[in-house]
């Protein structure tokens, strides 16, 4: 093999990383800075409408995103990847510009909720599968990391850029600017992906066909259940971080929109040192214990009173939360390390993740307009994450007998995704 071969080999799986990165950080990166828009929305366009029905508006954006894993799964496994890639950027970058130009509820829940949420779910699970591919099951945990730190930067960026433009062009400019940037990302993105296949290309095969039984698996279910529960609560103090320190701090909406920022700033370093971790022990085993901590942060939010408190909650909740989705792809691959079907099976946890983004905030918008306000909101999210803490150690344990118990067909299963990783290597 020439060196240029070699250089060539070493760079495409972290040229995977880098498309990854760049459709995190137009999908869910754009879904994460929601907050402020909440804010605007509620202070301008449409302060006509109660918090929970704005909410509708993003959480029907991280819905689809999610939900379209379902079938956009699938079809990556199937080798559709670039099809996706092109379809889904095109509506992400069309759902922005239509929403310059909308002035009404339904006009926008159209444009930025449906067109943008399916755009986005059509790429989203695919970026995720395709970093999957090419690194195996040891190793995939830290570049999923680094992928999904695209969210991240762009929850930094965006509310940033959003309301600097938007307090000197005006919302509609905005919008048609963020949509020229985001065309750019997907477009590079595009340019990069490139698919890896996991049959023989010496053969005369075609492409494998999908696997239903992924759908059957019961651990996969619990998994995807204890998704649904934990994004229930995990975008409410997204949502609701700029109103909170109006609302109940009196501080200026620049400050939210900074703690917004802040948020995504230290779910940064939480994607990657939490997933770097996950390599010691199990993804499975981080991810129940990040949800624990974040429980405990959770719990306490309703009782900070001082801008000091909000930066520590910030600082801490974010670096948790940014685990708490980077890790569901590694947890995933650690229960069954077949990644043939890699794309379905992130696709279908991703499908039950959406049932919670559709209902968590306006749940958490509706409590918020009672008496107790934010106390409720609190004692909401904190139950439910120490719920899904409960479910996630059957789950660990059963699977911990299931080794004990049977040693050497791991050591098998081991054995033959190390050879399937070798022949796809060579391909």
């Amino acid at each position: 093999m020439s060196a240029e071969e070699s250089s060539n080999r070493d760079w495409l799986p972290w040229s995977q990383v880098a498309a990854a990165f760049l459709v995190q950080l137009c999908t869910l990166g754009l879904s994460n800075s929601f907050g402020v828009f909440q804010s605007y929305f509620e202070h301008n366009l449409l302060n006509s409408y109660s918090p929970s029905n704005i909410t509708w508006i993003g959480t029907t954006q991280g819905f689809l995103l999610c939900i379209s894993g379902i079938i956009s799964g699938p079809l990556y496994d199937k080798g559709y990847i670039r099809s996706l890639m092109y379809f889904g950027g095109a509506l992400n970058v069309a759902g922005l510009l239509c929403t310059s130009f909308a002035g009404q509820y339904a006009w926008i829940i159209l444009s930025f909720g449906l067109a943008i949420g399916l755009g986005s779910g059509a790429v989203y699970v695919p970026s995720q599968a395709v970093v999957q591919a090419y690194f195996d099951e040891k190793e995939a945990a830290l570049p999923t990391g680094i992928a999904m730190t695209g969210s991240s930067v762009g929850g930094i960026i965006y509310p940033i850029i959003f309301r600097r433009l938007e307090n000197r062009f005006g919302f509609s400019w905005a919008c048609r600017v963020i949509a020229l940037a985001n065309g750019v990302f997907l477009l590079a993105s595009c340019l990069l992906i490139k698919p890896r296949q996991l049959r023989d290309t010496e053969s005369n095969e075609g492409p494998r066909p999908f696997n239903f039984k992924a759908f059957y698996d019961w651990k996969l279910i619990l998994l995807g259940i204890c998704a649904l529960l934990l994004n229930i609560g995990v975008d409410v103090p997204f949502y609701f971080i700029s109103t909170f320190v109006q609302g109940k701090l009196g501080l200026s909406p620049t400050v939210g929109d900074s703690l917004l920022a802040g948020i995504n700033a230290s779910s940064l370093f939480g994607r990657v040192f939490l997933n770097w971790i996950s390599n010691f022990s199990k993804p499975l085993i981080t991810w129940q214990f990040t949800i624990l901590g974040a429980c405990v942060l959770l719990f306490s939010w309703s009782v900070i009173k001082t801008l000091t408190g909000i930066i520590a909650f910030v600082i801490f909740y974010g670096f948790l939360v940014g685990g708490l989705t980077a890790l569901i792809p590694p947890a995933v691959r650690q229960l069954d390390p077949d990644s043939k079907d890699i794309g379905a099976r992130i696709g279908l946890v991703e499908g039950f993740q959406g049932v919670g983004f559709l209902i968590g905030p306006p749940i958490a918008g509706a409590i918020l307009e009672s008496p107790a306000g934010y106390f409720r909101v609190s004692m909401f999210c904190g139950a439910l994450y120490f719920a899904v803490f409960l479910i996630l150690g059957i789950l660990t344990c059963r699977r911990s007998t299931s080794e004990e118990e049977h040693p050497n067909e791991s050591l098998a299963l081991s054995n033959i995704e190390g050879g399937e990783t070798a022949v796809g290597v060579n391909n």
